[in-house]
């Protein structure tokens, strides 16, 4: 930014009379800061003291601006009484200069609000436990209509962790993120509804009707929708996630295995990078439970997303994805790519940032589109951001959580070139505008005007626009205003099948796709659409077909079973694909199995893929007959193709027995031979890895009898990790005594390798059969008591189990009696001793690397140590001799007894209805359906082991901290 610049911005703000001198200093020093993109420049739209702790803001029709102001934020620590400083400011520019000077109150007394959208006048405002609507009748600038339309969101948790972000999807629908919590949801305006009840998901209400529904995402404190309605969420450290699917697809398939909603479009934790220019040390530096989870150079605190489509930038700005890093002083960029079902994003300028700031206190939390086509972006301007609930109480006051409660600005970002004189000038979305110039302005390349438009003419409903949005639909120049005249036509029931038709062929992706998705809920009572609907099918956009899949699951007709079969032909490799295929088969899955079947096998793994589905499918709710004609056709060819192979294993996996159960008495020589073709390709020289895998796993539903020496061959060295885990896995599964015999062989448990040895662990521990030979082998020697994680210890001494709880007791009394804070302050001495990091990193590889990896080498058990060189080194100490001190959630072990006889323990990936995913001590990721379980128990315990200490000397202790903090390469 030029000198001129600044000077005739700063004299600007003194005219307006709203800057002291040295606030103007403070904020001519923080312009100074930023790095800017080349060929852009940062513009000052208002600042303290007309806006304070802004956390999110939204431009009415007539640009003025409501602000958010979090002022209670950080609630308190620990407990305590919710402040009430929360404000929605109420902001207008009185001489059009792109600076707002003048300010009301419009709503106060709210505790932590954090979300707003204008609607008819109003705002809907985010502040759990409720979502408020404010109004201001009277013109006075202050909201006179103050009601509650929805409550019961979970306040429970610290401020960070609540419902935001209010967005207008194009269905209108307005939709919430969860903010990782959840709520029994209620509206005061229809008390005769029954609360919605639903724990860590996103949702959205009806602007009207106020309903309340569950919808797919997992988002923390960021949301947004393009203009296609594909739906972007965030959380701290997955910066751009897309929420692919939704429940209720998944839903009409109840026998279906799978539970997902979320992909991860951009990379992800330590692999989230970014480039900071400030030296800011976040709150995540000091906290124990994050050790393993690298934070300094990567996304700590990711938030306030936005998918971009203004005009303010430049074209190759338009459809990124810009993400707020308010740890780290920042805000990325981010190309989105189109990638099968989904997308594929990454950082735009490799080693450089869109816009970084030396400025410590520059806090970024929210960016959205505004007037003229910026990038807007709130700074809600902390001397700390981060939540004192999650640092350590000895840590707390070494931060300083209160300065800076009277500052905030908002910024815009523009291309450097850009004039006021190229302010769009296509219709009109002020509150006098009519209803051509809000049609017009539908056609606005400027998302902020088109989008304002398209939420004016959803609110006013008007009559004469069908014949204008028709002809934007069919005839508009940009395929953004095409979608949106679409979903409008759609909404105001004028939707003619001429037009609806029209559009299955647009000439864009993303617009077809629009089309689609509507058509899976219309497409009953307009039976006309089904021809087109089978059509797309065979679209040449994955995406669009990955949407036929969810439509075509709403038609009955055998023309629909074979379109599924040809998306699944093509596509079924894609897990959502495939997914989106099979949740719509629910009542004809041997129709499709026959249809399928019978196609040309062109993707050898996509058809592979979709007959282990299928397998699984007829496992859990297929007749025994239909489950016992299928085996006998995959047992009487004498060949074992991998299709087949993972068919048997999907159907083993859904019955759940062995496979002579499965087959009964009929077809025994058949399976004899298929079960020798299986253990010939587990361990044949030319089997592919991948079905080699799916050989070893099908293993594990034969007998021990039949294939244990197949199985103890494929546990030795030469053999990759992965197979020596799927190997332990098919033993574990066998859930025969010789098995932990087996397992514990004074041969072959000191060869396990770091990956191997925490998988068999867990499946002695797992299986209540295996125990006895694990107790003997530690009373023998074999295996010391230490290796056994804490988690796994306890669980044995609190076993319902009277022998196994004494012989636990026994066994490891000694390992887990006494303070662990005793002892860490005991060990504190060592941080004093001069250390050797390269001895660390041996200590690091026999100790830790059995779970977690640095500088991407290591297991993938447990969180990626990478950074962790940024925490102090009585955090480091303290994490690895307390692991209990606090665990995150997402790392407590749980432990899932199955109906089918399986025990199962890991942390959950994912929940949904239907079921939810657990990542195991295999590395794998293991689904169980809910109906198949019997119980599950939450230990509250890191997966990490107490005790570590006694299986190394104080110096390697010291050396690995010292390996940890100055070994690796810098994140």
């Amino acid at each position: 930014m030029s000198r001129k610049f600044y000077s005739i911005l700063f004299a600007t703000i003194g005219v307006a009379g709203c800057q002291t001198d040295s606030t103007s200093e403070r904020i001519r020093q923080a312009l100074e800061s930023f790095q800017l993109e080349e060929g852009m420049r940062i513009e000052l739209v208002v600042s303290e003291p007309l806006v304070i702790d802004p956390v999110a803001f939204a431009f009415d029709e007539d640009r003025r601006l409501y602000v958010v102001e979090d002022r209670g934020y950080p609630d308190p620590a620990e407990g305590g009484n919710p402040t009430t400083l929360g404000r929605i400011a109420l902001l207008e520019d009185s001489d059009g200069d792109g600076q707002y000077d003048q300010r009301r109150d419009f709503a106060d007394g709210l505790t932590y609000p954090n979300g707003i959208l204008p609607w008819k006048g109003g705002v809907f405002v985010t502040c759990a436990p409720h979502i408020y609507y404010f109004q201001d009748t009277d013109g006075d600038g202050v909201a006179d209509v103050k009601k509650v339309v929805l409550t019961g969101f979970n306040d429970t948790k610290t401020s960070q962790i609540r419902m935001s972000h209010p967005t207008l999807g194009p269905d209108g629908w307005i939709y919430v993120t969860g903010g990782l919590n959840g709520g029994q949801v209620t509206s005061p305006a229809h008390p005769d509804r029954s609360p919605v009840t639903y724990t860590a998901a996103d949702g959205r209400f009806h602007p009207e009707t106020l309903e309340f529904q569950v919808t797919g995402g997992k988002s923390q404190f960021g949301l947004s929708i393009d203009p296609y309605g594909r739906r972007f969420g965030t959380s701290n450290r997955h910066p751009v996630m897309q929420i692919i699917m939704e429940p209720w697809y998944l839903q009409r398939n109840p026998d279906l295995l799978f539970n997902e909603t979320v992909e991860n479009v951009s990379p992800v934790e330590a692999e989230a990078v970014v480039y900071p220019i400030s030296k800011a040390v976040t709150t995540a530096d000091y906290i124990p439970k994050l050790i393993g989870r690298s934070h300094a150079g990567t996304f700590t605190a990711a938030s306030g997303l936005v998918v971009f489509y203004g005009t303010g930038l430049t074209p190759a700005h338009r459809g990124n994805i810009f993400i707020c890093e308010s740890a780290q002083n920042l805000v990325q960029r981010q190309v989105v790519r189109e990638h099968g079902s989904s997308f594929r994003s990454e950082i735009a300028e490799p080693n450089r940032e869109f816009l970084a700031s030396t400025d410590e206190w520059f806090r970024p939390v929210f960016a959205q589109h505004g007037p003229e086509g910026g990038l807007y972006i709130a700074d809600m301007y902390r001397k700390v951001i981060d939540h004192p609930s999650y640092v350590p109480e000895e840590m707390r006051n070494k931060l300083d959580f209160e300065s800076g409660k009277t500052d905030g600005r908002i910024y815009r970002v523009i291309h450097e070139d850009y004039e006021s004189s190229d302010r769009d000038t296509v219709g009109n979305v002020g509150s006098r505008a009519s209803v051509s110039q809000l049609a017009r302005a539908l056609s606005s390349a400027d998302e902020w005007k088109q989008a304002t438009a398209f939420r004016l003419l959803l609110e006013k409903r008007p009559e004469g626009a069908i014949d204008l949005l028709k002809a934007i639909a069919l005839r508009g120049d940009l395929p953004e205003s095409r979608s949106r005249a679409f979903w409008l036509l759609r909404l105001f029931g004028g939707l003619d099948m001429e037009t609806w038709k029209r559009l299955f062929t647009d000439s864009v992706s993303a617009v077809r796709e629009q089309v689609v998705q509507v058509s899976a809920s219309d497409c009953r009572q307009h039976p006309e659409l089904i021809p087109v609907l089978l059509e797309a099918a065979d679209d040449e956009s994955p995406r669009v077909r990955y949407l036929a899949a969810l439509a075509l699951g709403e038609v009955t007709s055998p023309e629909a079973v074979a379109a599924l079969a040809r998306i699944a032909a093509k596509d079924g490799a894609d897990k959502w694909t495939r997914a989106a295929v099979l949740s719509g088969i629910a009542t004809r899955t041997p129709a499709f199995l026959e249809t399928f079947s019978a196609r040309q096998r062109v993707d050898t793994a996509a058809f592979a893929a979709v007959m282990q589905d299928l397998g699984r499918l007829l496992g859990h709710g297929g007749t025994v007959a239909e489950s016992r004609v299928f085996f006998q056709r995959l047992v009487s060819n004498s060949r074992s193709e991998e299709w087949q192979v993972s068919a048997m294993l999907g159907l083993a996996e859904g019955l759940g027995g062995t496979l002579y159960s499965i087959g009964g008495p009929a077809g025994r020589s058949d399976l004899d031979r298929f079960i020798r073709n299986i253990k010939g390709v587990a361990v044949g020289p030319e089997t592919s890895h991948r079905l080699r895998l799916r050989a070893i796993a099908l293993l594990g539903f034969t007998s021990y009898q039949q294939s244990y020496e197949v199985l103890q061959n494929l546990l030795g060295a030469q053999f990759p990790p992965d197979v020596q885990l799927e190997s332990v896995a098919a033993i574990s599964r066998l859930q025969d005594p010789r098995g932990a015999t087996l397992l514990t062989e004074k041969d072959k448990w000191p060869a396990y390798s770091p990956n191997v040895k925490p998988a068999v662990v867990s499946a002695l521990v797992s299986n209540s059969s295996f125990v006895p030979a694990l107790f003997s082998a530690i009373e023998n020697g074999t295996v010391r008591a230490a290796e056994i994680p804490s988690t796994d210890r306890v669980r044995l001494m609190k076993s319902e189990n009277a022998a196994i709880q004494q012989k636990a007791d026994e066994l490891f009394g000694e390992l887990e009696g006494g303070d662990r804070m005793t002892v860490y302050q005991e060990y504190r001495g060592i941080l004093e001793n001069k250390a050797d990091a390269k001895a660390g990193a041996a200590a690091f590889q026999t100790h830790c690397g059995v779970c977690h990896s640095y500088a991407g080498k290591g297991g993938q058990v447990g969180p990626d140590l990478t950074g962790v060189k940024n925490q102090p080194s009585d955090a480091l100490l303290l994490h690895i001799l307390v692991p209990n001190y606090e665990v995150y959630p997402t790392y407590q072990s749980i432990v899932v007894r199955t109906k089918d006889g399986g025990t199962f323990s890991g942390w959950v990936v994912s929940e949904t209805d239907n079921g939810l995913t657990l990542r195991t001590a295999f590395g794998t990721d293991q689904a169980i359906l809910r109906s198949n379980i019997e119980s599950l128990t939450n230990s509250g315990l890191s997966l990490m082991p107490d005790g570590l200490e006694q299986t190394m000397t104080k110096e390697d202790l010291a050396n690995l901290i010292a390996y940890l903090k100055e070994g690796g390469p810098n994140p």
